[in-house]
């Protein structure tokens, strides 16, 4: 039996296209994007000046911190140089050379404290010139205690070497004043303690009572 030319004819299989996304849902999805991306822009760059506002108040407030700070440890600087130099100058006595030690004193001062060293130096001139009393000094450490407007007290320290008739071999000790000055009067010292040297100094013999 013969076959026929349709019963040997093979159909080719239809090939068959994927399905295709509808060009208006791209075009909807697209639309819908838009907005969002502008909101996500937008809350970027609010973030971003907002940070920029932050660091420039902060550089500005630290600015005038770190100035402030420079003034103050400028201010306290000058302070305990001055201190510490009138400290050292009056911690130098020469044998019988008193009025340098006055003025030594008197120097950087105001004009009452002025009067008030040289009424010292009066009554215990005489007895260091007696005793052969001498001095020599190194500064040690200067501090600013506190600060009451433009008034800062100042303590310093100074070591020294003292000798005298009573201990011609030196004795070696650590002094320190208290220094007060005025800032807005170019540093001039209002008060000081603790200028006197530590001297054996007699006591006036009490009379005998009456017989």
């Amino acid at each position: 039996m013969s076959t026929t030319d349709s019963d040997t004819e093979t159909t080719a299989p239809e090939k068959v296209s994927p399905p295709s996304r509808p060009a208006a849902r791209v075009r909807g999805l697209r639309a819908a994007s838009r907005p969002m991306i502008a909101a996500l822009l937008v809350a970027v760059i609010s973030v971003a000046v907002a940070a920029v506002a932050v660091f420039a108040w902060r550089t500005d407030d630290s600015a005038d911190e770190l100035a402030a700070l420079r003034a103050r440890l400028g201010a306290d600087a000058a302070a305990e140089q001055a201190a510490a130099t009138y400290a050292l100058n009056v911690s130098e006595v020469k044998v019988g050379d008193i009025e340098r030690w006055r003025t030594a004193l008197q120097a950087g001062v105001t004009g009452q404290l002025a009067a008030k060293m040289s009424a010292a130096v009066d009554v215990v001139g005489p007895w260091l010139t007696q005793m052969e009393y001498s001095a020599t000094a190194e500064p040690l450490a200067a501090k600013v205690l506190r600060r009451d407007g433009d008034l800062y007290v100042v303590r310093v320290f100074v070591d020294m070497n003292s000798r005298s008739r009573q201990t011609p071999e030196g004795v070696v000790a650590t002094a320190a004043y208290t220094v007060t000055l005025d800032r807005a009067a170019g540093w001039t010292i209002t008060d000081v303690g603790g200028v006197t040297p530590d001297l054996p100094i007699p006591a006036s013999p009490t009379p005998s009572a009456p017989r």
